[in-house]
């Protein structure tokens, strides 16, 4: 499943930041797998945040800099730690915007699924 989303924002604490637009991939488990974020500036690049390769990044840092790995300073981690922080907030809004939408897919595949069966 792939929604467009417009001004999504994410909740820290409480309260709403920010203004994302792009597209979202979900699982079909209804979880989100992967967010192209439009750039603010035109002339930039998309940011694509997709989990499998962000857990291969966080295994590569893991490996290269140790367990403590989060706590170095080096670019490169801090990159890493923001891309991260920042699908597991996005992927939140997002199940939460999108709510309906996973439930019908959800009992959509599951009917499809007993008619299998059967």
């Amino acid at each position: 499943m792939y929604r467009k989303f417009e001004e999504l924002g994410i909740t820290l604490g409480g309260a709403s930041y920010g203004f994302f637009s792009g597209e979202a991939e979900f699982d079909v488990t209804g979880h989100p797998v992967a967010i192209e974020v439009e750039a603010a500036a035109v002339g930039q690049p998309d940011l694509r945040l997709d989990i499998a390769e962000l857990v291969r990044e966080r295994i590569g840092l893991r490996d290269r800099f140790g367990l403590g790995f989060l706590e170095d300073s080096d670019e490169r981690v801090r990159a890493h730690v923001t891309k991260w922080m920042l699908f597991h907030a996005l992927a939140d809004s997002l199940v939460e915007r999108y709510r309906e939408d996973i439930e019908d897919e959800l009992s959509a595949a599951r009917a499809l699924r007993g008619t299998h069966a059967a």
